[in-house]
């Protein structure tokens, strides 16, 4: 392998030479790693202007340009590189040699007129994202988390909540406070997941759970990782009637929109945001849905910079499994659970993440695997009442306490 570069060829033909090196780079190597070193065969090309050897290293220089704009393109997203084209174009053709470890030449051609030269070269992404980075780029490695949207709605003159993972959800419309906050998170890049995308039927999406309109944690990152979402935005969306009024007709509507972020991988919380909206009207409905829309859009814009930060900076011991406990009367029972689980061989700590009057969430930090811990509570003798384990997850378990 050489490691020495011909001279660089600042002008060339961005865009032709990155076309065809992310063709060959597709077809011969795949998808690595974005951060690791990259082999990328590529095309060069020059002109003979009558000395052989100056169109020869013209060609090279092309031809390892054309290799580190093709590991470029795999690392940014089509808009972002075209926001961003001049900077890109400048960024890689001025520092061509720092990008590039090594190379060879695979095949060489004299033209009548041109000189064309086949080389494969190895090329550093990670240093491409490091100079991305600096300049304010976004890479792949910045791609946003997949996010399940979870908002129980309910307007001015509503009995009560609707949401779309009640039985018939498929004809459920779009709420008003959901809408805002789709478009604020679409417009950052993220994807959102649709109810329906599992590709299976409503009674797999919620088999072995029953949500109601406030889902607990649990439930909630549940059907997040059923519909291969990474994150899940739970909550309401509230709008009233307040007092105030002017004359007989106009009077002011409040909507409250609370929303929590949960990572579906581990169950953890990760952040919550609470906002208000008001507006003033003759119609409850339409003024209602204004008000929630308004405060979903704040909720959204809240949250929108601060999700992806914190889901990636989430870490879970390999070692900590999260215990979903359900059941009528949980809390009456739940200091018996504790108990039994402290006296478990492996087990070195154990936390409340999470409590209702019919559920909570146990972090249970255990020297095995959750397969081994749900043994050992199977022969653990409880005087007031049964577990039923439901389900297992490599991080953790669903149990059901039953009472004879």
């Amino acid at each position: 392998m050489k490691s020495l570069f011909p001279p660089i060829m600042k002008k060339t033909a961005f865009a032709g030479l990155l076309m065809l090196g992310v063709f060959l780079a597709g077809s011969i190597h795949g998808g690595p790693a974005a951060a690791e070193p990259q082999s990328i065969i590529a095309f060069g090309d020059s002109r003979i202007h009558g000395d052989v050897a100056s169109a020869k290293n013209a060609a090279v220089s092309r031809g390892l340009l054309s290799a580190v704009q093709t590991a470029a393109a795999q690392l940014i997203s089509n808009r972002d590189l075209t926001e961003n084209f001049g900077t890109v174009a400048e960024m890689l053709s001025s520092r061509q040699d720092a990008f590039v470890q090594d190379y060879r030449i695979l095949k060489e051609f004299r033209g009548e007129k041109h000189y064309q030269v086949l080389v494969q070269a190895t090329v550093s992404k990670q240093k491409i994202q490091q100079a991305f980075s600096r300049a304010g780029i976004r890479t792949e490695s910045d791609q946003m988390p997949a996010v399940l949207l979870m908002v129980a709605e309910k307007n001015i003159d509503d009995l009560g909540f609707d949401y779309w993972w009640r039985q018939g959800y498929a004809d459920f419309s779009q709420p008003a406070s959901v809408s805002p906050i789709k478009q604020v998170f679409t417009r950052e890049d993220f994807t959102l997941v649709q109810p329906d995308s599992s590709g299976g039927s409503p009674g797999d999406l919620f088999s072995g759970i029953d949500p109601g309109a406030r889902p607990s944690d649990h439930e909630a990152s549940l059907l997040a990782n059923r519909l291969n979402a990474d994150i899940v935005i739970v909550g309401t969306a509230v709008a009233e009637a307040t007092s105030n009024r002017m004359g007989e007709n106009i009077r002011t509507f409040k909507a409250d929109v609370k929303l929590r972020v949960i990572d579906a991988g581990t169950g953890k919380p990760l952040t919550t945001v609470q906002k208000r909206a008001l507006t003033v009207g003759e119609n409850p409905d339409k003024e209602g849905k204004a008000a929630l829309a308004d405060a979903a859009y704040q909720a959204g814009k809240h949250l929108v910079d601060r999700v992806a930060p914190l889901w990636r900076n989430t870490e879970q011991a390999d070692d900590q499994f999260m215990i979903r406990v359900q059941g009528d009367s949980v809390l009456l029972y739940l200091e018996d659970l504790r108990s039994a689980l402290r006296e478990q061989s492996g087990v070195s700590g154990i936390q409340t993440s999470e409590m209702t009057g019919n559920s909570a969430t146990l972090a249970v930090d255990f020297n095995g695997t959750a397969r081994e811990l749900a043994n050992n509570l199977l022969v653990q003798s409880f005087d007031r009442f049964g577990i039923n384990i439901r389900e297992i997850s490599e991080n953790g378990m669903s149990v059901q306490l039953t009472r004879d």
